[in-house]
């Protein structure tokens, strides 16, 4: 904790209320080891963050607005963008960014249920989207949604990708552990509580799985 606080000590960072709710969340954890002058704050869950297919779109783009002659373009164009992806931390923090807009969010729940026209898109006005052409050059700057043209010239907006973010357990850590240990550049009675934490949470994750199925 005094650690942290020295490393953010420039610029205003409400420390405490973030710490508190990534406990809340079980991302870290929050100990007491012995012979340490203060508690100490050990990840439990890492973050991940990846592009993932609009599956419900793709699997009947008609019955979700798009005409029919459009779908198999609509599944082609998906399907080449998945082909040619690789996950960066720049795209993420690109769309992450693009997300925390709350016109760009709202926008982007609608894409998720459905392919849409332009007077669909102007109906999110009465939700405070009030820059449409603002969310959508937004979502296409960063290769989100699709736009499709029918004969008589209707533009249809369909999501391209979906961006999906959850935790996952950081095994990667435990050679983290090791090498620290190798280097002796932390207490043997940190990193074996480390250790602890790690395989309390493993072992709770797994009853989760167990339990579900």
């Amino acid at each position: 904790m005094v650690w942290l606080k020295d490393r953010y000590r420039q610029g205003f960072v409400d420390l405490e209320s973030v710490l508190i709710e990534l406990i809340k969340r079980e991302i870290i954890k929050e100990a007491s080891v012995k012979g340490m002058p203060s508690e100490l704050i050990f990840l439990t869950h890492d973050i991940i963050t990846l592009r993932i297919p609009p599956v419900t779109l793709l699997k009947d783009p008609k019955d979700r607005g798009l005409p029919a002659h459009l779908s198999e373009d609509y599944r082609a164009e998906a399907r080449k963008f998945f082909q040619n992806y690789r996950p960066s931390e720049s795209d993420n923090l690109n769309i992450i960014e693009a997300m925390i807009n709350p016109q760009v969010y709202e926008t982007l729940r609608l894409l998720r249920t459905a392919i849409v026209t332009r007077n669909d898109l102007e109906k999110l006005k009465k939700k405070g989207v009030d820059d449409v052409d603002g969310v959508l050059k937004t979502l296409w700057d960063n290769k989100m949604i699709q736009v499709f043209q029918d004969e008589r010239n209707n533009e249809y907006y369909a999501l391209l990708t979906d961006f999906y973010i959850g935790l996952m357990f950081p095994k990667y850590i435990v050679n983290t552990i090791k090498k620290e240990y190798d280097q002796k550049s932390k207490a043997d009675q940190v990193l074996v509580e480390y250790l602890n934490v790690l395989e309390d949470t493993y072992m709770s994750l797994k009853s989760e799985a167990t339990s579900t199925e």
